[in-house]
């Protein structure tokens, strides 16, 4: 499992960090670096948010995947991004984006990007990103 970077707002570390991990699963719930496009295959992501200020936390986690193909010049979103509610009391989040059909035959960087939006639906001030392996997709 890829482990990412997680940025939060300037406050001190014991009051808010937090920890951010990703990886790709095959349909046996294998990581993996190779699969089949037509495949249900999925990049499961998890990520921690600690300290004294996680229970003031509101708004939103907005999850997406980024795909870059070698040489192609540009960047896919091949899922549309997630939001997932901030959970008071608990800082622990998983989340599993379903990936069958999303990208086409070929070898890929994938980058797990999570970001925030406030309770009235700004951008927020946390957010990280997780860099996975290349990924090759089979016809």
């Amino acid at each position: 499992m890829a482990t990412g970077e997680f940025h939060v707002m300037k406050v001190p570390a014991e009051q808010l960090t937090g920890a951010l991990h990703g990886q790709v699963v095959d349909p046996g719930a294998q990581p993996t670096k190779v699969v089949r496009r037509s495949e249900g295959w999925t990049v499961d992501v998890s990520w921690e948010v600690t300290g004294e200020l996680v229970d003031w936390l509101t708004g939103c986690w907005k999850l997406e995947i980024i795909a870059d193909g070698p040489g192609d010049g540009g960047s896919r979103h091949p899922s549309p991004p997630m939001e997932l509610t901030f959970t008071p009391g608990s800082g622990r989040y998983t989340a599993s984006v379903p990936m069958r059909g999303r990208l086409s035959p070929g070898t890929y960087d994938l980058v797990v990007n999570l970001t925030t939006a406030t309770a009235a639906g700004t951008s927020g001030a946390l957010g990280g990103f997780v860099v996975l392996s290349k990924i090759v997709v089979l016809d």
